[in-house]
């Protein structure tokens, strides 16, 4: 694809997204326009149009600001408050920016649950959430990368700009602050904590030894 495609299939994708945002808008008028006490009966269907955007909303504040939230939960909080609204806003844009705001608002709060909270299984702890959301924005996406989303040392070290002894070395630290010094606390299926020896093999790749 030549260079000048790519604007042209840019619009194509935003003319996509609208069309089908429009498409979730009429579906909620139409949810609105139902007499309250038969309201019940629809939820499932606005649910199948609002879901998609609701999800991506959450994806986009988890991988934006690096923080664990117990997706299921945050999905039917944001789907409940959705539902009371007046109206939907005009831009899909405008209602994840919506959500996000909702979302960072709460997680901030230290009397709201969110981020805070067991979820569904395969979700992490709320120790886990309570104390990875509370590392600074850099701590927190360091161990994101590596944890979260399972980056090799050398891949984190591609997309921080540190070198990877720096990065196993400060993965090491904001992972100790994280586990404390209590029971080793329980990672869901798939995610990874630092390990000791990884941080060897990076000194040991640094600083081969001479025969």
């Amino acid at each position: 694809m030549s260079p000048k495609d790519t604007p042209l299939k840019s619009s194509f994708l935003d003319q996509c997204l609208a069309e089908d945002w429009q498409a979730t808008c009429r579906q909620y008028q139409a949810f609105l326009d139902v007499p309250s006490r038969k309201r019940f009966h629809y939820l499932g269907k606005l649910f199948e149009h609002l879901c998609p955007w609701i999800e991506n909303a959450i994806r986009g504040v988890t991988m934006r600001h690096f923080i664990l939230l117990p997706k299921e939960m945050v999905l039917a909080r944001m789907f409940a408050k959705a539902c009371k609204r007046e109206s939907l806003p005009k831009s899909h844009v405008i209602f994840q920016i919506w959500i996000e705001s909702i979302i960072l608002r709460d997680v901030a709060n230290p009397k709201n649950e969110l981020g805070a909270n067991n979820g569904a299984s395969g979700e992490p702890s709320a120790l886990l959430q309570q104390r990875f959301n509370r590392l600074c924005l850099e701590d927190r996406a360091l161990l994101y990368l590596y944890m979260v989303e399972r980056c090799s040392v050398a891949e984190v070290s591609s997309y921080t700009g540190i070198p990877q002894v720096t990065a196993v070395e400060n993965l090491s630290r904001i992972w100790k602050q994280v586990q404390g010094s209590g029971a080793a606390l329980e990672l869901p299926r798939g995610w990874r904590a630092p390990q000791a020896t990884e941080c060897d093999m990076v000194h040991e790749d640094r600083n081969p030894e001479v025969d």
